[in-house]
Parts: C-alpha cells; sequence; structure tokens
C-alpha cells in the first residue's frame, strides 16, 4: 500500500487520498513518507516572465513525460521565486515600493507561508535588467535562495547585498533575526549614487544555484573564481574554475546544477560548448564532460552559440537548457533549445515563450518549513 501511494502525484495525495483513513492521513504527513514519494515524481520548471519596468512577473510550470511536454499557466500573482528546495520555494512578493518581503511557501500545499523579518542590511530585494538589448540580464541588488541544513535538519535563507555588508543568515524555527556571516575577504562597495542606477554598477549578485539546497555557488564577475557556501557550516570559500587551457572570458560562461552538482558552461566560440562539472567540490576537482559542436549543415536554424544562455538542466543532468539573447524591444519571444547529452543533439523548444528571464527547477512535495527531513 505504501508503495502504491508513494506513486501517486502529491497533489492528489494531499487533496483526495488523505483524507480517506486516519492512518492514510497520518502516513502521508509522515517525513519518511514524504521523502520516499520524491523519489518517483519528476521534477519541472518554474518559467517566470518578469515585468521591466514594474515588480510583476507570470508563472509558468513546465514538466515533461517522456517526449510530452505539459506547461501550466500559473497566473501573476505569485510574486517573484528566488529559489526551490525540496518542494518549498522562496518567494520574493513586491508590497509596495517601500516594503518587501521574502517569504516561504510550498504552493501544493496553500497559500499559507512563512514571511521573514527585514534584514538587517535593510535591503528591499529591488529587481531591474542590467545591460541593454540583445544582451539584457535581470538582476536584483541582492542574492538569495532557501537551502536546507542535513546535519541541524532545518531550513535556512541566505540573502547576500550589494552594499558589501556581507552575506545574512535566517534559520526557519530558529532564529527571529537574520544573523550576519562577514565575509572573509573584503568587498568593493558600490558609491551610494549608483544604487539607483544597475547600469553604472559594476557588478550585481545574482541568486545563486544551489546543490540540494546544501551548497550555494554565486557568479562573482571573475574569470578565476566563484564564491561558494556550504549551508551547514555556513563556510564561505572561493571555487576556482577550471583550466580550460586557455584565459576565461567571465562573458562566456553559465553556472547551472547538473545531477545535483555544479556545472560549469563555457561558450568557446560561435559554434562550441564545453560542459565541466564539479565532481568534489572539497577538493575543487573539475572534469569536462560534454562538448557541443555545432553542425551547421544539419541545424541551420540553430543560432551562434555565443548568444545562448545556459539556465537550466532536466532529467538529472541529461538535457541542458538554453536560452537565446533576442533583441527585447523587437522580438516578443525568447527562444529555448534543448540538448541532449546523449544523443548529442540540439533543437528548439517548439513552444513559444513570452519575455522568459527565470527559470527555478522544482520538484513538487508535501513538506513543510515546519517539518524535518529524515
Amino acid at each position: 500500500m505504501v508503495e502504491i501511494l508513494a506513486k501517486i502525484p502529491p497533489k492528489f495525495l494531499y487533496k483526495t487520498f488523505r483524507c480517506v483513513y486516519k492512518s492514510w492521513y497520518r502516513l502521508i504527513s509522515s517525513t519518511k513518507f514524504m521523502s520516499k514519494t520524491a523519489i518517483h515524481h519528476n521534477p519541472g520548471i518554474f518559467i517566470q516572465s518578469v515585468g521591466y519596468f514594474r515588480n510583476t512577473s507570470n508563472t509558468s510550470f513546465l514538466q515533461m513525460d517522456g517526449l510530452n511536454f505539459n506547461l501550466t499557466n500559473l497566473g501573476s500573482s505569485m510574486g517573484i521565486i528566488r529559489s526551490s528546495c525540496n518542494g518549498l520555494v522562496l518567494v520574493y512578493e513586491p508590497i509596495s515600493k517601500e516594503v518587501n518581503n521574502l517569504c516561504v511557501k510550498n504552493l501544493l500545499t496553500g497559500p499559507t507561508s512563512l514571511t521573514l523579518p527585514n534584514c538587517l542590511s535593510g535591503c528591499t530585494h529591488k529587481h531591474g535588467y542590467h545591460g541593454r538589448a540583445p544582451g539584457r540580464i535581470l538582476h536584483t541588488y541582492c542574492g538569495s535562495a532557501l537551502g536546507f541544513d542535513p546535519l541541524r535538519k532545518l531550513y535556512k535563507v541566505v540573502h547576500i547585498n550589494n552594499d558589501g555588508y556581507g552575506i545574512e543568515v535566517f534559520t526557519i524555527g530558529s532564529d527571529k533575526t537574520w544573523r550576519q556571516v562577514p565575509l572573509p575577504w573584503p568587498v568593493e562597495k558600490p558609491r551610494r549614487g549608483d544604487l539607483d542606477k544597475f547600469e553604472d554598477m559594476k557588478f550585481f549578485w545574482r541568486d545563486p544555484v544551489s546543490i540540494k539546497g546544501q551548497v550555494f555557488h554565486w557568479f562573482v564577475d571573475s574569470e578565476k573564481y566563484i564564491f561558494s557556501m556550504d549551508i551547514s557550516n555556513e563556510k564561505v570559500s572561493k571555487t576556482k574554475l577550471p583550466y580550460i587551457g586557455k584565459t576565461i572570458m567571465k562573458e562566456h560562461y553559465d553556472l547551472v546544477a547538473m545531477d545535483e552538482k555544479l556545472a560549469f558552461v563555457y561558450k568557446g566560440s560561435e559554434s562550441k560548448i564545453d560542459v565541466w562539472v564539479l565532481n568534489d567540490f572539497g577538493r575543487q576537482v573539475w572534469s569536462m564532460e560534454h562538448s557541443i559542436v555545432a553542425n551547421w549543415k544539419e541545424e541551420k536554424k540553430l543560432p551562434q552559440f555565443m548568444k545562448l544562455i545556459a539556465v537550466a538542466t532536466w532529467r538529472n543532468g541529461e538535457v541542458i537548457l538554453f536560452k537565446a539573447i533576442e533583441n527585447f524591444f523587437c522580438d516578443h519571444h525568447d527562444f529555448i533549445y534543448l540538448y541532449d547529452t546523449k544523443s548529442k543533439e540540439m533543437k528548439e523548444f517548439k513552444m513559444k515563450l513570452q519575455y522568459v528571464t527565470k527559470f527555478i527547477p522544482h520538484r513538487s512535495s508535501l513538506v513543510s518549513w515546519r517539518t524535518e527531513m529524515d
């Protein structure tokens, strides 16, 4: 019975099956069962189109069942999703021009959410677009993500501000206010007059790449290293980028999670992309796993690789999703390309997605921020 129930989609377990018997309710609400259900259900990807001039967004959820794609429109009232961990999401909800909240919620189990207190740094988590077409990138004044400490079995929200304040951590169920974790090296503070001018600032924190919610990696505008943080010990370190035999151009690489490891996706030329994987985080050991080479005779519809941005992976890293950089004001749709690492084929995603700016991998579950994971 347990094995059968574990294969039922979480939304039906929550809405129907837990109401059948009291014993089923207790079973479905247990942390062991929640962990078991995650094994049987394919993850999807939140796709958000964030407004260019306002704090608005439209959210869809993309799932792949075999060769079929299912895109569910979730509307525009969700807020801006910053990260996902074990079925929970960290959401930025603009209340007004002066008040902006970060909250943690499970979109499957209802509207109840945990609103976090204001950050010590006074950050409003404001967002905007850095650069001009065709290279527009959504940036915030800060980077934030939801993680899980497997040692203490607690969820933590990590936030870093552009003003050099350092990293702030909020442990759910333990902290009442944010705690400051100083960076182990000095960070250059931007000029105060530039805080409202995204185009003039040298660097913006992005939301980090999360590896199982236990290790975060931030792009830091460097050709040599990235910032990394272990959620359990809250230790911040520099992770060296792989040695690729030539100087790394910081504009040419992207970071994504691939099969629970960090992937470094480097555009070496207009027709070649190399994918390196961090197989040993502690020892900082990288290996070159995939080389994507364009065959222009057979794949004439593909764009130049320099115009592609790696945004996510699928099917345990077997499929890499790329977004094509297009002209923001002239083209009303973003084009997505899928690369299959097994067949070594790249194809255009057939669905047209309007003004896509964020891709957040997500696996639905019944987990609550109040529950511990086994």
